[in-house]
């Protein structure tokens, strides 16, 4: 359905009234009785004054004025923009700073987590295979993935962007390759890490036990990722037969909404890479301590610190355009008031679990009738 319109703007209230027609019978359509067009269509737009420094978005109302018996008729749409004034802008790109500064710090503390843990593993070679091999997997396609896909969803190439690139001049490409870089050298950290504990874990090929540990913890993670995802998909469907349901009209359907709620479950499984090191913890009753504090510790405030500063942004009402997310952007993961105090809080007890379990074993986290005593047989000892 195609609309044009021409009509009146105030400059001192921002009242933008516009009369449109509608063209009826496109793409082999069918006209309404012998109608192809339809000019009974009253549109009204409220845009901030000229040169007013609010910054308000675009908001209207498109509407037939035929009498809701006719066959033309069509219920009251909503209208809604992304379009920025200078101001704003200006304010845009100086939170975009604070976020590509934010992702540069979170790759390279990332890195340097990674690296202790390295270190930490060289000094104590035996605890490698005490380390969760899904764990150490989910992390690592962490890092791949967003490298894989080009960062296509920290740096979107819209217009958006590009309009606000005569803003920035090249300092986003400029960091958008250290990004790439930094991206690059977690990953090839993080690949070398797992490829150690694996083979620590192979060479360990009489100590079933581990493994056995390791299967129990995956499957356990594999059942919570299909009923999360499950559920994820029912609320989505859900949405899509309300949307599908109502009556508005020239709105598109969102073809990717179900791949942007599949992204944003990744996002949680990230948030939650502890748990498989948990469950190995207690199926194992291990109580080695395999992952250094500066590790589970720091890669848990690297996780959370997004979700830190989407509450900030909520709360402080910061300017943004969608396409302008760099770091804490909503497709990746969830955010909202209530996302944003569950999974820090979540995060913080899965490293406290981890402390408690490196220090007083595995099964500690269970009560006590739960937990398997184990007592060593008494061998005599024959002198001679």
């Amino acid at each position: 359905m195609q609309l044009s319109a021409e009509g009146i703007y105030d400059a001192e209230t921002g009242t933008l009234c516009m009369v449109g027609c509608r063209s009826l019978g496109v793409d082999g359509e069918k006209t309404v009785e012998g109608f192809t067009l339809d000019c009974e269509i009253l549109i009204n737009i409220n845009l901030a004054p000229y040169n007013s420094k609010a910054g308000q978005h675009l908001k209207g109302t498109i509407r037939s004025t035929r009498e809701k018996k006719d066959a033309l008729h069509f219920d009251e749409l909503e209208l809604s923009s992304q379009y920025i004034y200078g101001i704003e802008a200006e304010e845009t790109v100086s939170r975009m700073d604070l976020e590509i500064t934010m992702v540069l710090s979170s790759l390279t503390l990332a890195c340097v987590f990674i690296g202790l843990q390295l270190y930490h593993v060289k000094r104590h070679p035996n605890v490698l295979p005490s380390i969760s091999i899904v764990m150490l997997v989910v992390l690592t396609l962490g890092h791949m993935i967003p490298l894989v896909l080009n960062f296509e969803a920290f740096f979107s190439r819209d217009r958006n962007r590009q309009n606000l690139m005569m803003w920035v001049g090249g300092w986003l490409e400029a960091n958008e390759v250290l990004v790439r870089v930094l991206t690059m050298v977690a990953f090839l950290l993080q690949v070398h890490l797992l490829q150690l504990t694996f083979s620590a874990r192979l060479a360990e090929s009489s100590e079933k036990n581990s493994w056995d540990a390791e299967k129990k913890a995956a499957c356990v993670c594999l059942l919570l990722c299909f009923v999360g995802s499950l559920t994820g998909w029912l609320v989505h469907s859900n949405k899509f037969k309300d949307r599908e349901s109502s009556p508005v009209m020239l709105v598109p359907k969102s073809h990717h909404s179900g791949w942007k709620d599949l992204k944003s479950f990744s996002g949680l499984v990230l948030d939650s890479f502890l748990l498989p090191q948990i469950l190995l913890n207690l199926y194992w009753d291990s109580r080695d301590k395999a992952l250094a504090p500066s590790y589970y510790g720091g890669t848990t405030i690297v996780r959370l610190l997004p979700h830190a500063y989407d509450a900030y942004r909520a709360h402080k009402s910061l300017p943004h355009v969608n396409s302008t997310y760099i770091y804490a952007e909503p497709d990746w993961d969830l955010y909202s008031a209530t996302w944003d105090v569950i999974i820090p809080c979540g995060g913080l007890l899965f490293a406290f679990l981890i402390f408690l379990q490196q220090m007083f074993g595995g099964a500690f986290v269970l009560p006590r009738r739960f937990r398997q005593s184990a007592e060593y047989e008494k061998v005599p000892v024959v002198s001679g």
